[in-house]
């Protein structure tokens, strides 16, 4: 073994690319400072914000709209409840919720792509649902009070979240 190994401090700074100071994390194959990773998704997404919803269908051959109904059903969601989108990018989860909760009820889309959430918006309100509220907000981070809401979900963002435990 070596002496790195004995001591973790050593072991996280023998990387070059990882910075001394704090811990790095995961993008792709790099392991890059956790503001590093949050500049880079964030300009994935801005970049495929008006096809990435063409994209999700091509690349899952249409599932990811099953997955999707699925978690409508599997929430349990009724008139009145309160929903969090997190990480709801451009909508899809929120149109899908927005019928279930009625006019009575709620539902806040937050993700920190605004480009992402703009096409949402706009696709909303074409689609003649409004009451979805939008909020540009890290995950870990949220400006809402513990238990404002009946339900919160994450389709498939979590995987983008810099610090999945917080």
């Amino acid at each position: 073994m070596t002496e790195a190994a004995d001591n973790p401090q050593q072991a996280k700074n023998a990387d070059p690319q990882r910075p001394e100071t704090e811990e790095a994390v995961s993008f792709g194959f790099e392991q890059v400072s956790p503001e590093e990773k949050t500049r880079r998704v964030g300009g994935v997404f801005a970049a495929v914000a008006d096809r990435y919803d063409l994209m999700n269908d091509l690349m899952s051959l249409g599932t990811h709209r099953l997955f999707k109904r699925m978690v409508l059903q599997m929430a349990g969601v009724r008139e009145g409840h309160h929903v969090l989108d997190l990480a709801g990018g451009t909508g899809d989860m929120a149109a899908l919720f927005a019928p279930a909760v009625g006019a009575q009820g709620r539902v806040v889309l937050t993700d920190l792509n605004r480009p992402m959430m703009q096409v949402g918006r706009d696709r909303l309100l074409d689609q003649g649902i409004s009451q979805v509220e939008f909020c540009q907000a890290p995950a870990e981070q949220l400006p809402f009070a513990d238990d404002s809401f009946n339900c919160a979900c994450i389709s498939f963002g979590i995987r983008n979240f810099t610090d999945k435990d917080q």
